[in-house]
């Protein structure tokens, strides 16, 4: 077991189907500027759409992605209509204040009217499972045949073979046609190897605690040193063909139930509501038997065969019969913190990453003690600058707070970040606060 474990629940993608009213329709980029938006167009549409537009805040980052206009028009084949439209919310609002909220006011405000959600994903960051298992020797384990998973039991799996063991960072179940897929992957890998560094999620991370220091995606030990950490992400993707109704299995003692969930925003609007899907999908998507065997007798309890594939004189246990194997703990004393404000995607700065590799080898191969100290000093300085992309611009409050939390937990604080959070909110009530 490792103690009380930090988690991190959120959407990760959110994109619903409307049509545009027909009193004021056409509701393109030019209907948008009328109103007082500031919108950026693209030159070209999709596959679907001849029109696509972004509406941005005052910081010039797009707070909702419309796509409209449908190529084929009132095609039979495609099903949609002149007035059809897809409106999707930026990966990095979905980690902000309510961003269901704010999908659902937008759609009012503007009168569109909404058909269904066409694809929704709920993550759920943490480092261990709550039964104390680490995700990457599970997943070893369960390729090797140890577990079979219940329901949806079409597997990819992205790894590395390497000299003693194979390293697999992502498993991925269900087809491309599948209502729900169920995807389970290292994210800090992710992150650390993809183009974006994703700010949002890293501050997340952070305020949850699971790490400490968002740039580097350490967390501190008991004696100060910083250690890195994997964090694993579980997500659910629910595609379209989920409108209406979604079965899920739930369980009472001994009885196990089947509850029809209506596909609906208000059902994620909040953390507490999204931990309750999560839970609805996790029981039904991500659950796993022990592989058992029974010894092979003339005699079958009952008279039923329980299984057709033999060990020697062993057969495989029904899968009904096997255990359950463990991994999360439900409705159990869990807390999920709320960002006021996330930081938005930014682009990370090319040449300052060059300059700090290159800092950092240099270092290494001066070890001096004039060297370690000039190029500690401006690594340090690039760290600071850094911590701009960790805090909303524009939310002058939230943008202090957090980057003081930073601040302190850079320097070693071992408080958590929501008590520092609270601490600094104190301050900036006092006059001269800086």
């Amino acid at each position: 077991m490792h103690g009380k474990q930090e988690r991190c629940i959120n959407i990760d993608w959110l994109e619903v189907y409307c049509l545009e009213p027909v009193e004021t329709f056409p509701m393109n980029a030019e209907y948008f500027r009328s109103n007082g938006y500031v919108v950026k167009e693209r030159e070209y549409g999709t596959r679907v759409y001849n029109e696509m537009f972004e509406i941005l805040n005052d910081n010039g980052d797009p707070v909702l992605e419309v796509r409209r206009n449908p190529c084929s028009g009132d095609s039979d084949f495609s099903g949609l209509l002149p007035q059809s439209c897809h409106l999707r919310m930026p990966n990095w609002m979905l980690y902000q204040q309510n961003p269901v909220r704010f999908l659902m006011d937008f759609i009012l405000k503007h009168n569109y009217v909404f058909k269904r959600i066409f694809r929704i994903d709920i993550c759920y960051d943490f480092v261990y499972f709550d039964t104390g298992d680490d995700p990457a020797a599970f997943v070893r384990r369960y390729l090797k045949g140890q577990y079979r998973k219940i329901n949806q039991c079409q597997l990819t799996a992205h790894g590395q073979d390497n000299w003693n063991q194979c390293d697999w960072n992502s498993l991925s179940w269900g087809a491309r046609t599948s209502m729900v897929s169920t995807k389970l992957y290292n994210k800090t890998l992710e992150l650390t190897e993809g183009k974006s560094t994703k700010p949002y999620i890293r501050t997340a991370w952070m305020v949850d605690g699971l790490i400490d220091n968002p740039i580097t995606i350490t967390k501190s030990n008991q004696d100060g040193t910083m250690k890195p950490v994997n964090v694993w992400r579980l997500e659910f993707s629910m595609k379209s063909s989920c409108d209406g109704w979604i079965d899920i299995e739930k369980s009472k003692g001994k009885k196990i139930e089947k509850q029809r969930i209506p596909h609906r925003l208000p059902l994620f609007d909040g953390k507490d509501r999204l931990w309750e899907r999560f839970q609805d999908l996790c029981y039904h998507y991500f659950r796993f038997k022990h592989l058992e065997y029974v010894e092979l007798t003339d005699k079958y309890d009952g008279g039923i065969l329980e299984a057709v594939h033999s060990d020697g004189r062993k057969v495989l246990r029904r899968k009904d019969r096997c255990r359950d194997k463990k991994l999360f703990y439900f409705d159990a004393g869990h807390h999920f913190t709320q960002l006021a404000a996330a930081p938005s995607d930014r682009k990370a700065n090319t040449k300052e990453d060059i300059l700090e590799r290159r800092l950092r080898d240099f270092k290494a191969r001066h070890p001096s003690d004039n060297v370690v100290k000039a190029c500690d000093i401006i690594l340090d300085t690039i760290d600071l600058d850094k911590l701009q992309a960790y805090s909303p611009e524009k939310r002058l409050r939230e943008a202090r707070a957090l980057q003081t939390v930073l601040k302190w937990k850079l320097q070693g604080d071992k408080r958590n970040v929501v008590e520092l959070l609270s601490i600094v909110n104190d301050m900036m009530d006092i006059e001269n606060f800086y």
